[in-house]
Order: C-alpha cells, then structure tokens, then sequence
C-alpha cells in the first residue's frame, strides 16, 4: 500500500509548495492582490498541517510493510510540512499582537509630509493623509519610535542619511538637500510590498533632528514592518554619525 500513498503524499506536498510560491510571487510581480496571497497562503498553512496528519496516519497503516526508504520519505514530508506549518503559524501569532496601523511616523504631532510619493499610490491604494487617532495606539505599543537628535551638523547627517537609503536599497524617489526632505519606497522581504518612506531633517538651534515617516500602501496593518524600519534605519544613522571610538568598550 506504502507504493500508491508514497506518490500522493508527494504530489500534494509540491501542490502547497507551489501554491505558496505562486502566492508569493504573484504579489511581488503585480498580478494577484495581497489580500488574495494571503488567503491563498493561510489555505497552504492548514493543508500542511493535515499533510502532516495524514503522513502520521500512513506511516502507522504501512508500518510493517513499509521498507526503511519509503519509511525516511514518509518522515520527511511530515517533518517539512510540520516545519512548514508551525513556521507560518509562528509568524503570525507573533503579528496578531500588533495593531492595525499602517502609518508610523517619529513625529506624532507635526508628521513629515510626502510630496511626489503621492503621485505613485492608485486610487485603491491608501491616501497619505495621516489620522492622529493613531497616536495613542503608536505611543502603546511603539514607544521606542522616537526621533534621532545629533549634534552632527545638517549637510554631514543629510549625506549620512542619503547614503544609508541608498545602501539599503530603497528606491529614492525625491531628493530635497536644501530642505532636508529624501523621499524612497521600500519593500517587504517576503511579499515585496511597497512601503513609503520620508525623512525630514531639521536644524533646531544646537541640535539637528532627523524625522522619519513610514507608510504602507496597503493592508489594514502592516504588522511592525514600519516601526521596525524606523527603528533600524535611525539606529543605523546614529552609529554612522557618532561612532564609537577606538579603544572605548560597552559594557551592560
């Protein structure tokens, strides 16, 4: 029996497989709808589980006749599709934790304001327009989104900024040097989804302070995406313009 359940067992674990790549993919080059990805993807989480199952049911019913090899095959599509299953499950209870926000800016009074991004988003995509309500739910559960104060002076931190963008790979979308303003569009690792981003860099008497502003294009939440940008970006700025000096140990 193990030699007609061995080759379904197969063929459905390369259906997920390649129904997960699809949904994936198809999100990155623009021909399917992240919330239909997603919804294909969740579809893939609990078919891997049941493959799971029903690999565990096979191996019991053709556990005697069984030989070792079909025996490592039957193992492994149950240990990849575990993994599989519990990777994705993990993500996302991780992320059903955060709130529904899209928007995240340094700045929750005076946010920086996109000026040739707008003309990028469709009209099904979000507007930039951003809702204070949010404020307290950003101060709750992304207090460390603060913004970067530097004694550097403002061309030396608009360079080091401008050069970081680049570094990351962001596709810069508008450079303003003189009013301190850089424009870019990142992209989820996964997904590809685009992310709006400005930085707005400002002189502020002995001080220049650096404010950033990350903005999905799409999806109810962008599940820590954007305070996790921030965050890294600005902390990465900060190393770049006040490095530690030679001979000098951090200790906690």
């Amino acid at each position: 029996m193990s030699r007609y359940i061995s080759p379904v067992l197969y063929i459905l674990m390369m259906l997920i497989g390649c129904v997960a790549f699809i949904a994936i993919a198809g999100v990155r080059v623009g021909f399917i709808e992240p919330i239909t990805a997603f919804d294909m993807l969740r579809k893939t989480v609990f078919s891997a589980l049941a493959l799971t199952i029903l690999t565990l049911v096979a191996l019991y019913v053709c556990r005697k006749e069984c030989s070792a090899g079909g025996r490592r095959f039957f193992w492994l599509v149950c240990v990849v599709s575990f993994i599989y299953s519990v990777m994705w499950l993990a993500l996302f209870m991780q992320k059903s934790r955060l709130p529904d926000l899209y928007d995240i800016s340094t700045d929750l009074n005076n946010p920086p304001v996109f000026i040739n991004v707008a003309f990028l988003r469709k009209a099904s995509e979000h507007d930039l327009t951003y809702d204070f309500a949010w404020v307290p739910v950003q101060k709750k559960y992304y207090p460390k989104v603060k913004p970067l104060e530097v004694t550097n002076s403002f061309k030396e931190t608009y360079i080091e900024a401008a050069a970081l963008v680049n570094q990351r790979g962001w596709d810069v979308v508008a450079q303003y040097p003189s009013a301190g303003v850089i424009e870019a569009t990142a992209r989820t690792p996964i997904f590809g989804l685009r992310n709006d981003i400005v930085i707005r860099i400002t002189q502020q008497r002995d001080k220049v302070v650096v404010d950033m502003r990350s903005s999905s294009r799409s999806g109810e939440s962008d599940h820590g995406n954007n305070a996790e940008r921030i965050q890294g970006f600005l902390g990465e700025l900060r190393k770049r313009l006040q490095p530690i000096p030679d001979g000098l140990v951090l200790r906690n």
